[in-house]
């Protein structure tokens, strides 16, 4: 980015002014020195070395003047250059099995056209749709409130920290370029779309709108509003369509289970389903749902963000560089990278098929301890990248928390593994993900292996599905009435079920 000049106030760190002055700044654990995202290389000036530094950065990185600008509380003026990932690059999954693409090489004709959206903690795709729900174009990107954190909790505890209402500027601020994206693209005028269909989870639907984020942090957990949410253009974002032009925020269940897990049922036709399915989510949240269209029971798990590639000290999201897979034979080990880049990272899927190459090996036990030899360094990837044993911990409590959450909704629910008729995996996550490897460190459970499908983008399946049939309101309405949620919280299977998952593989 160009050179600017900001002022860092007094108790401010580094990172909050850079935040306050525009500069986009990646803080997955928003701002608590734990994932090392938000780097600054110090050019001119000098701050202290942290502990927190010590911990991210090597002695030689150090001496070169890296520091974390979360931990930096300059008492000088200094001339520093910002080291983040290239998170514009993020692979974004704009798409699903089960969109329809219309029209010839995505070609806009004459007609009414509306913009579905998925709007996700971690990145955004939207598309530009016929009343049809034909799809001309797709727009992804980032959700660049991750310079509040990576997860709903930091942004929940940031907007009820003061930093409501840049957290609302920020998304609405992303939204209004991705849909001048898709006009500008395809030559079309703003009058040309006569509605926008957004779906998201909970706290990003509060965000959009504004809304008061402090009830969703504390017990009860109670949401100010998760029903249908119809607005004007002009109402939320000012310029860019029509002021007029409707803007509906698709319902949803809970706190936890928002719109974007009811978009996804919508889109995978829950409603007229009869043989139970499963249904998961793994995003930056771990959301679930098991049951048909007469019972329907939903929960949400905290997964943490290690399948996003977070508090891994090498982690990174699903950006070009980040090693995505692995192939570990003795002393011949194979890594891929998204994009074929030079490895830069390690993103989720990668964590995952590391972990279960060592498991094979029998270089990491079912307890998750590494092999002595690489117990101290780490278990070396490309260059100086390594996965810790920290790592491994990190991955053991986020499958070990989604592991726990399938075993208690089928429980609760009344169901063994041989009654679900299919498993639904949505996402970006889930359509990268290895399912061999899953079942193989226990994030999935090995009888319902061939029962899985990847499907994708559920959630902007289901928001063009809204947009353009109309029984579709009447249909989230009927799931949302079929709906119980497990409060995972205070369930003592689910507190079994966990400690059962830390340990890796499946039980005999």
């Amino acid at each position: 980015m160009p050179d600017c000049e900001i002022e860092v106030f007094e108790g401010q760190s580094l990172m909050e002014a850079m935040i306050a002055g525009g500069v986009y700044v990646s803080a997955a654990c928003g701002g608590k020195g734990l994932c090392g995202k938000c780097g600054v290389l110090v050019c001119e000036g000098v701050l202290p070395v942290t502990a927190e530094d010590r911990k991210t950065f090597s002695a030689e990185q150090l001496n070169r003047g890296m520091r974390l600008s979360c931990m930096a509380y300059p008492a000088d003026d200094l001339v520093v250059s910002v080291i983040q990932q290239d998170e514009e690059q993020f692979y974004v999954l704009g798409s699903a099995e089960n969109l329809s693409v219309k029209g010839r090489d995505g070609e806009v004709a004459e007609g009414r056209y509306f913009i579905a959206v998925d709007l996700g903690t971690t990145t955004l795709a939207l598309s530009l749709a016929d009343e049809r729900g034909g799809v001309a174009d797709t727009y992804t990107g980032v959700n660049h409130q991750r310079a509040y954190g990576a997860d709903v909790i930091s942004r929940i505890q940031a907007s009820n920290e003061g930093n409501g209402p840049e957290l609302t500027v920020s998304i609405r601020e992303d939204l209004k370029h991705g849909v001048n994206a898709l006009l500008q693209n395809n030559g079309m005028d703003a009058s040309a779309v006569c509605k926008v269909v957004i779906a998201g989870n909970t706290t990003m639907g509060h965000l959009l709108m504004g809304y008061d984020c402090s009830t969703l942090g504390q017990v009860p957990f109670t949401p100010v509003n998760i029903d249908t949410v119809t607005t004007t253009w002009g109402q939320l974002f000012g310029d860019g369509l029509s002021a007029q032009t409707p803007v509906i925020l698709m319902p949803g269940f809970s706190t936890f289970v928002g719109g974007d897990i009811l978009s996804g049922l919508l889109s995978t036709g829950f409603v007229g389903r009869e043989t139970p399915a499963l249904f998961v989510d793994l995003g930056t949240n771990g959301e679930m749902a098991v049951g048909t269209g007469q019972r329907l029971f939903v929960t949400s798990t905290a997964a943490g963000p290690a399948f996003e590639g977070g508090n891994i000290s090498c982690g990174m999201g699903s950006v070009a560089g980040a090693i995505c897979s692995a192939v570990i034979d003795g002393e011949q080990r194979v890594f891929e990278t998204l994009g074929g880049k030079p490895a830069a990272g390690i993103c989720g899927t990668g964590v995952i098929e590391v972990t279960a190459e060592l498991l094979k090996e029998e270089l990491l036990d079912e307890t998750g301890l590494l092999d002595e030899e690489y117990f101290d360094d780490g278990f070396p990837l490309e260059g100086d990248l390594a996965l810790s044993q920290a790592d491994i911990r990190q991955l053991q409590l986020a499958k070990a928390a989604v592991r726990a959450g399938v075993e208690t909704l089928l429980m609760r629910y009344g169901l063994e593994y041989d009654q679900v008729g299919e498993v639904f995996l949505a996402g970006g996550f889930g359509v990268h993900l290895n399912i061999e490897k899953a079942v193989a460190i226990g994030l999935l459970p090995e009888e319902l292996k061939d029962k899985v499908k990847s499907i994708g983008n559920s959630a902007l399946a289901g928001a063009l599905y809204y947009g353009s049939h109309k029984q579709a309101e009447r249909e989230c309405e009927q799931l949302r009435a079929v709906a119980a949620e497990v409060d995972l919280s205070t369930d003592q299977d689910f507190q079994e079920f966990y400690m059962d998952g830390m340990m890796f593989g499946n039980p005999e």
